[in-house]
């Protein structure tokens, strides 16, 4: 499992962080987790093809991890040339509480033409995945969690005896403790330092006792605020010295091989 950060931070675009997406390639598949602004443009530059991909899915409906979801599905109705594709590959939409809903409005009422003239039903399979497990693509388990922020889920991707979990946004949550127990790899948001945290976020004091909890492998700091901005060594040495872990602070385009 190949694994890309296309966004490492949050809808405040800095030199190096822009918002929210993963890359995972299993075995000739290819997944979206989150589908954050510049999502596209970072698969652009990578060489891969909307059409190119199996699934997305999708922690919340927050714009920094969802707004490019829109673009990719027009996309998804023209083949390579940019004609109008006869028969579109079908892509899998996944999310938590509300995502079928949410499609079926965006597609049908706000922007109806997807529908009535781009036929997107015929391409979209969209379902929610709450607290359950999706095994669609062979080799591959995944299985979700809610978590504490606004419709939020986490998710641990399992295949070829590795895992990954990803965290999405979350304040600090038991449900995603148990989840990522003893993965390989935990991609974790820490948007901000303890002293300046708001919203349903996780600090990085918050982090260490989840790291300490969950004892992955590697740990991946991602979701980075621009509060960060300078002092991301800093965090990256306060969490190795405090759980042992080792720890990557992520920027766009950090890839990992499991």
């Amino acid at each position: 499992m190949r694994v890309t950060i296309l966004g490492a931070g949050s809808i405040f675009p800095t030199q190096s962080r822009f918002a929210s997406s993963l890359l995972l390639e299993v075995d000739g598949l290819k997944f979206l987790m989150d589908c954050g602004p510049g999502t596209l443009e970072k698969l652009r530059r990578l060489g891969v093809k909307p059409t190119e991909l199996n699934a997305v899915f999708i922690t919340h409906f927050h714009l920094d991890h969802f707004s490019d979801t829109l673009p990719l599905i027009m996309a998804r109705a023209y083949d390579e040339e940019g004609k109008p594709a006869t028969s579109p590959r079908v892509l899998d939409i996944i999310g938590p509480k509300g995502i079928v809903e949410l499609i079926k409005t965006i597609t049908e009422k706000i922007f109806p033409y997807l529908s009535n003239t781009m036929l997107c039903q015929r391409y979209l399979n969209v379902l929610e995945l709450v607290n359950s497990i999706y095994e669609a693509y062979e080799g591959v388990k995944v299985r979700s969690v809610e978590v504490e922020h606004y419709n939020g889920v986490a998710y641990r991707v399992e295949t070829g005896g590795k895992s990954l979990v990803y965290s999405g946004d979350t304040l600090p949550d038991e449900r995603l403790v148990k989840l990522a127990e003893g993965c390989d790899v935990l991609i974790h948001e820490c948007s901000f330092p303890h002293s300046m945290l708001v919203g349903k976020h996780t600090s990085d004091k918050q982090l260490v006792d989840i790291v300490e909890r969950v004892k992955p492998k590697l740990l991946v700091v991602t979701h980075l605020y621009p509060a960060w901005i300078g002092f991301e060594e800093e965090l990256k040495k306060t969490i190795q010295d405090s759980t042992g872990v080792k720890t990557i602070i992520a920027e766009d385009f950090t890839t990992l091989e499991l």
